[in-house]
This record gives structure tokens, C-alpha cells and sequence, in this order.
């Protein structure tokens, strides 16, 4: 379970970390007058930002998903004024899948 936690996180962090590093290669490649390696970077670090957009629109769903469940589960294992903590992350957890839906549903329409 570690391992899978781990392959998961170091994953999320290249896809968030690769378009800038691709792209600080494009300008430094394109400083040095390689046109036709600066184009392929530059095609490559467009593929990534698509990556990137598809994953966060996931990540954002399912997290918020998992918010409100976290939630739901926290009113039914707790009474009296501790009732009040967990319900607020329902509708954070509601509108963190909405938004990730909305940004899915433009890459969509931008792809």
C-alpha cells in the first residue's frame, strides 16, 4: 500500500512539475539557436499541460467526493456541537468535484 501511495505521489508531482521544466528547457534551447529541439519541447510541453488539466480535473473530483463522504461520515459519528465541524465539508467537497467537472468538461471541448 506504501508503494502504490508513493508511485501516486511522485507521478502527481511530475505532471505538475514537468511543463514548467520543459518549457524552461524550450527557452534555454531556443537561446542557443536550436529551432527545430525548442519546437519539440514546446509540442511536448503542450501534451503535458493537457496531462496536467485532465489530471487536475480528476483529482479535484474525486477529492471533492471524498470531502463530502468525509463529511457525511463525521454527522453520523458525532453529536451535539462537534455536528456543525463536519457538515462544512460537504459543500466545500460539493463545489471542489463541481469545479473539477466544469474543468474536465472544458478540456473536453478545448481537445
Amino acid at each position: 500500500m506504501d508503494l502504490l501511495l508513493t508511485i501516486t505521489a511522485c507521478a502527481l508531482i511530475a505532471i505538475a512539475c514537468a511543463p514548467l521544466l520543459l518549457l524552461g528547457l524550450y527557452l534555454l534551447t531556443d537561446a542557443l539557436g536550436l529551432s527545430k529541439t525548442a519546437e519539440r519541447l514546446l509540442d511536448a510541453c503542450s501534451a503535458f499541460l493537457t496531462l496536467q488539466g485532465y489530471t487536475g480535473g480528476i483529482v479535484n473530483l474525486l477529492g471533492g467526493l471524498a470531502l463530502a463522504g468525509l463529511g457525511v461520515w463525521g454527522i453520523s459519528h458525532s453529536a451535539g456541537l462537534m455536528l456543525m465541524l463536519p457538515a462544512l465539508l460537504i459543500p466545500f467537497g460539493l463545489w471542489r468535484s463541481w469545479r473539477g467537472l466544469c474543468l474536465l468538461k472544458a478540456m473536453r471541448q478545448t481537445g
